[in-house]
């Protein structure tokens, strides 16, 4: 790993890998479960954790010897509520900003993944790389947080249609580091959960085979968010490969769709989808060339 010492001073404009977009869930302290308060004076702003996820992951790749999963302990990230535009509306009431926090839950995700690879069948491929010893030792390092909400949702070179439900064109901001452009969108979760109940609600009413699949991702988008305070934030951090077309509009096309799709307007909605599917096309590309 030595040789890795200097990784975030060598890609010191980097806050993250760039093709994996995150939806992460920012709680305030005194919600965050009692496993995870002894990080709470390492938290880190998102920019600086990103780094710290990244220079480890290289690390982890780059020597044979390290182990094959995340670590069970990380730095939380850290926000200001008012971080989310609207955030900063409700704090003009006179509640004072206060910081939130994002417990990334590396290991337990990972853990799940394999756990799925195993309940489906026919893809021994987690087994094959990671030593059933090894999860079970992993399983054991995350067993006071089998009962915690799981606080992120990721994906790799491109955002899930249902994501942009959560946001609008306002829900938009951008923060720097050394000179480069950070994006990402952020709001409370309350607004976001009322949000993605009316597209729910106005997909599963529209009906057609072709939106049954969307439907079922804002509900569960839906109940997931249901596990947070109305003090919590949902934030969809960009992966760096979206640069090119920020400030994104996906959350002005999602929001398009479903009021034509309330209006009984299924041609106008579907135009609407597809301009948000051809934006983010060129990144599905790169992610079959890969």
């Amino acid at each position: 790993m030595a040789q890795l010492l200097q990784v975030g001073r060598t890609f010191r404009s980097a806050t993250g890998v760039p093709h994996q977009f995150a939806l992460r869930v920012y709680v305030p302290a005194e919600e965050l479960d009692a496993v995870y308060a002894p990080l709470l004076p390492r938290a880190l702003p998102p920019e600086e954790a990103g780094v710290n996820e990244l220079t480890e992951q290289l690390a982890r790749l780059a020597e044979p010897g390290e182990e094959p999963l995340p670590p069970a302990v990380e730095p939380l990230w850290t926000l200001p509520f008012s971080a989310a535009p609207r955030g900063r509306d409700m704090l003009a009431a006179g509640v004072g900003d206060f910081p939130v926090y994002h417990p990334p839950q590396r290991l337990r995700r990972s853990l799940r993944l394999v756990a799925l690879a195993e309940e489906e069948g026919g893809q021994p491929l987690p087994n094959l790389l990671i030593p059933e010893d090894v999860v079970r030792a992993a399983g054991e390092q995350v067993t006071r947080e089998h009962f915690v909400p799981v606080h992120a949702r990721q994906s790799a070179f491109t955002v899930p249609m249902a994501w942009f439900a959560l946001f609008t064109p306002e829900d938009h901001t951008e923060s720097f580091h050394h000179g480069n452009r950070v994006h990402r969108c952020a709001v409370p979760v309350d607004t976001a959960t009322l949000r993605v109940a009316h597209a729910a609600q106005v997909v599963e009413d529209a009906g057609g085979e072709d939106l049954e699949e969307l439907a079922d991702d804002l509900t569960h988008l839906g109940r997931w968010l249901g596990a947070f305070s109305a003090n919590s934030l949902v934030v969809l951090h960009y992966g760096a490969l979206a640069d090119p077309f920020q400030p994104d509009e996906s959350p002005q096309d999602f929001e398009d769709a479903v009021e034509l799709l309330a209006s009984r307007d299924a041609n106008g909605a579907a135009v609407a989808f597809r301009r948000l599917m051809h934006r983010w096309l060129p990144l599905a590309h790169l992610e079959s060339a890969s």
